[in-house]
């Protein structure tokens, strides 16, 4: 038994032998055989990875280096008696992660298991008797019976088949039907041209059949693609990476420092736990306590903001990522277009309709060669074609319900574009099938391509054979031309037209639907008649193009990513024609002739470097791809250092989803599988709402950046004063000028709202029409660095000047003054208000390019509302008798507060001087460019 081997290429060997290595007859498996084989194969079911307990993943919050330093800082305070800043770090710290921890748990909840996949029952063939089953208890070498609407329950080889055809667009990316037949293939085929054989995962689409299963579990082609997705790890974030790349030079910066002034502390005359302290409080001026608050706090926004867009987004750290994106590879088939067949077209003898809407729901109308709705007398004209097209077809098309979001056809998606188009005409389906019920029906076979439904009609109730098919096929039966109500003789003039007009459409990737019909003799028993004799004499009424249409959102989108600078390719199962029809229509490019297609037999040939650039280059369709290698395309395009976003909604799809920097599920037509794997789903299956995300990430990260510089401002200002105090401390024995509860009253109280709400601003510039950001290059690169170094200079040098000036306006000696003293709290709480506003002041010059004053300034109103709060925050610091001892801070003077705001007015006048020459110096520069462009011009 090879049941479990995925190497045995069962499609090539005939039917019979098949079941002979299967150990299996035409009776199927004995209830006992079957019993032995599921204890040695194990239930038919797929090893889903178990979600980790909460509190695994509430822990997992904690491999953030940063908020390890802060715990660390903590738990040390604790250690050396200082409960108070203890208390302060430790509730930052759970704050932080519950950020993080909530959102994520939250869209987890929205995901619905892999397991569904699987289906529940199954009908299998034991000891000659069809019984039903659970199909986990399915075994290879069973036979089970399958038929239209079922889902397959495990990997089939097939032993009969009556026009059986699946839907197989979940795994191979097809997006037609797959015709399903029973005999050996000769030559090796990849996975989507095995057709006979069914896969679990799949639907049928139309027919019916027995086969045996040749795998369960795991071990089926779906099975290996969880496998494939499971081995799969996922790569760390632009921002991750960011903040990893900032949490591990400030490790490396605080523990160096700490490590030089502690020696210095303690030989300054203070006591071994005072120096420990003082180190904490230098530590806690050069970690900034609430950046992590800060960032999350602004992913979670623009997480909320996207789902109000319809986009969900798993992970927090995605929301960011998009804005780094690089590169798009898009999958076709329900992403760019809508995965349900459409009549777009259909001619009746010379004249040519247009039918509009798309899907399966039947809202749309038909209009003439000149754009004009037809009349109802003008449809009922036609009624005969709309009714043929529904009688002659199986399929039915159903309304939204508890499984379904939008309208559905159960049965070939071809036959339910029939349908549609019909009821779109005005045809009450129900009410047709109801009075004239089929009689007899001659099935579709791939030999002659047509099917024959046979029916009384009408008025008087004759006799009508209903006939579609392929238009060749159905024309050369037809002798008369049915046209507009009128019937002539067939011409060959006719017939040519009409082919011509075929191979036109179908050039187009268009998918052709012939119709004719004939009236039967009167007094024609049904029972005798045979296939040859009733589908001849036919008369032609036309024939209907469709195909599953593009989303009427996607070139818009298309032309969004191309001026955004974002490369867009596409890589699907689906054929070359029918994507590269897809791809014009989308606008995959500029130009048609731009588009370059290649097959997956070609990609096998192609060297890593040339997949490499033309996926850098974009406008690139990779089309009949199997999973492993769209993977490989992803794999190898993120190690050129792009940022890559994945897109699909197939089982297909799921290893490339987990493998990119970020995966984009669809929500509404997207399998399970792919839903797991992806950080993000689009909720509307829109592939503009995947570029509206894209400009979201961007403005987010701009902000992430501001809040980021803003924050580390404040933090270089109170290393400053600390350095200053710690000299002042070893020359002249003055009392430190601030403490650790004001460091943190700074970080998590007067900036940590402001800062929060700038993850609120909108885009300063036009950023979809800018380059995406290199995700290489650091927030904390060299010159933000001795930018932040020149602001905490600037400001910390007015605090710790306001601290001495403080004791020189009130004619206080400061050396020897007892640190805690009333003088003493007053000092500091100076130093405290100085940093606080200079911060305000910086937080809104760093919003802006253009500086301060902007009108820019005042479409954030939660920032001012927040500075507001701040503000009153720092009043009660200050003032409150009751608060005021615990931040180590007593109350001010109006003087006190006009030197503070004097500090602030200077350096306001300082950053704006410098912004205005720094502006001015790159017109200059860029003047000069165009300068020199028009002379090598001229």
């Amino acid at each position: 038994m090879g049941g479990g081997d995925r190497q045995l290429n069962f499609y090539r060997l005939p039917a019979d032998e098949v079941g002979r290595q299967l150990g299996s007859g035409k009776d199927g498996l004995s209830d006992a055989e079957a019993t032995e084989r599921l204890g040695q194969m194990g239930p038919n079911a797929l090893d889903v990875k178990r979600k980790e307990p909460w509190i695994v993943a509430y822990a997992q919050q904690f491999r953030d280096l940063m908020i390890v330093l802060l715990l660390a800082s903590g738990l040390l305070s604790f250690y050396l008696g200082d409960g108070q800043a203890g208390t302060i770090l430790l509730v930052l710290v759970f704050f932080n992660t519950a950020i993080g921890f909530l959102q994520e748990f939250k869209a987890e909840k929205l995901i619905e298991s892999l397991e569904k996949l699987v289906v529940n029952k199954a009908r299998v063939l034991r000891d000659n008797e069809l019984t039903e089953t659970a199909s986990t208890e399915l075994v290879p070498g069973d036979i089970v019976y399958i038929e239209a609407g079922d889902s397959v329950p495990a990997d089939l080889r097939l032993l009969t088949e009556e026009e059986l055809s699946t839907n197989d667009f979940a795994l191979t990316g097809e997006s037609q039907p797959a015709r399903k037949f029973t005999h050996a293939i000769q030559a090796e085929v990849p996975l989507a041209g095995r057709h006979n054989q069914c896969y679990m995962g799949t639907t049928v689409a139309t027919g019916h059949g027995y086969g045996i299963v040749i795998a369960t579990g795991m071990h089926t082609e779906l099975g290996r693609i969880a496998s494939l997705s499971a081995d799969t790890g996922r790569v760390r974030s632009p921002l991750q990476r960011e903040m990893n790349n900032i949490a591990t030079r400030l490790t490396q910066g605080t523990v160096v420092l700490c490590a030089a002034l502690l020696p210095i502390a303690i030989q300054s005359g203070l006591e071994v736990k005072d120096a420990l302290l003082f180190a904490i409080g230098f530590a806690s001026s050069i970690i900034p306590q609430g950046l992590p608050a800060e960032i999350n706090t602004a992913l979670a926004q623009a997480a909320s903001k996207l789902a109000r867009a319809r986009a969900l987004v798993k992970k927090l750290s995605a929301v960011e990522t998009l804005g780094a994106t690089n590169v798009i590879a898009t999958d076709k088939t329900g992403t760019l277009t809508e995965n349900q067949m459409t009549v777009e077209h259909f001619l009746i003898g010379k004249k040519h309709y247009d039918v509009s809407g798309g899907g399966y729901e039947p809202s749309g109308s038909v209009t003439d060669e000149h754009g004009q709705p037809l009349s109802k007398s003008s449809l009922r004209e036609l009624e005969l074609f709309f009714a043929t097209a529904a009688l002659a077809s199986n399929a039915r098309v159903n309304p939204p319900d508890d499984e379904h979001a939008v309208w559905y056809c159960l049965g070939d998606p071809t036959e339910g574009a029939a349908v549609t188009m019909a009821a779109k005409a005005g045809i009450d389906i129900a009410a047709l099938e109801k009075s004239y019920p089929e009689l007899r029906e001659f099935p579709f076979d791939s030999a002659r391509k047509r099917m024959s439904s046979i029916r009384h009609y009408g008025s008087s109730k004759n006799l009508y054979v209903f006939v579609k098919g392929a238009p060749e096929s159905v024309l050369e039966q037809c002798d008369e031309l049915w046209d507009h109500g009128h019937v002539r003789k067939l011409a060959r003039t006719d017939r040519t037209g009409i082919l011509k007009e075929n191979d036109l459409l179908a050039g187009k990737a268009m998918r052709n639907l012939g119709f004719a019909y004939r009236i039967l003799p009167a007094g024609t028993d049904i029972s005798k008649l045979d296939l040859e004799t009733t589908e001849q004499h036919l008369t032609w009424l036309g024939f209907a193009s469709m195909i599953d249409p593009l989303r009427e959102e996607v070139p818009a989108a298309m032309l969004a990513a191309r001026q955004a600078h974002i490369k867009v390719s596409i890589i699907t199962g689906d054929s070359a024609p029918t994507a590269r029809a897809i791809a014009v229509r989308a606008k995959l490019t500029d130009r048609p002739e731009d588009i370059e297609v290649v097959s997956g037999e070609e990609l096998a040939a192609l060297s890593d470097t040339r997949i490499i650039s033309l996926v850098r280059r974009g406008g690139v369709i990779f089309s009949r791809v199997a999973p492993e290698d769209k993977l490989r395309i992803v794999s190898l395009v993120q190690g050129s250092g792009q940022v890559v976003a994945v897109t699909g909604d197939g089982i297909n799809d799921a290893p490339a989803l987990k493998r990119a920097d970020i995966g984009v599920a669809m929500g509404r037509s997207g399998t399970d599988v792919a839903k797991q794997s992806a950080e993000i789903i689009l909720l509307d299956d829109s592939f503009h709402t995947l570029i509206g995300a894209v400009q979201q990430g961007r403005v987010i990260y701009q902000n992430i950046k501001k809040a980021t510089l803003s924050c580390f401002t404040s933090n270089a200002a109170e290393l400053v004063v600390n350095i200053a105090s710690l000299a002042a401390v070893s020359t002249l024995h003055i009392p430190l000028a601030i403490s650790i509860m004001q460091i943190l009253a700074i970080d998590l109280i007067a900036e940590l709202f402001p800062i929060a709400a700038l993850g609120r601003d909108k885009a300063d510039g036009d950023l979809m029409h800018s380059p995406p950001r290199n995700s290489r290059e650091h927030i904390l690169n060299r010159r933000s660095v001795a930018d932040l170094l020149w602001c905490g200079l600037l400001i910390g040098g007015f605090a710790f000047a306001n601290y001495l000036l403080f004791f020189g306006r009130n004619g206080i000696d400061p050396q020897g003054l007892a640190s805690g003293s009333h003088v003493h709290m007053q000092a500091t709480a100076l130093t405290y208000l100085t940093i606080v506003l200079c911060q305000l002041a910086n937080i809104l010059q760093r919003r802006s390019s253009k500086g301060l004053f902007t009108r820019y300034q005042f479409h954030n109103r939660s920032l001012w509302i927040a500075i507001g709060f701040s503000l009153f925050c720092v009043l009660h610091i200050i003032y409150n008798p009751w608060i005021a001892p615990y931040f180590r801070s007593a109350p001010l003077s109006a003087a006190d507060w006009l030197y503070a705001i004097a500090a602030m007015a200077i350096f306001i006048a300082i950053r704006e001087f410098q912004r205005h020459n720094r502006l001015h110096h790159r017109e200059a520069v860029i003047a000069l460019h165009h300068e020199a462009v028009q002379k090598r011009t001229a």
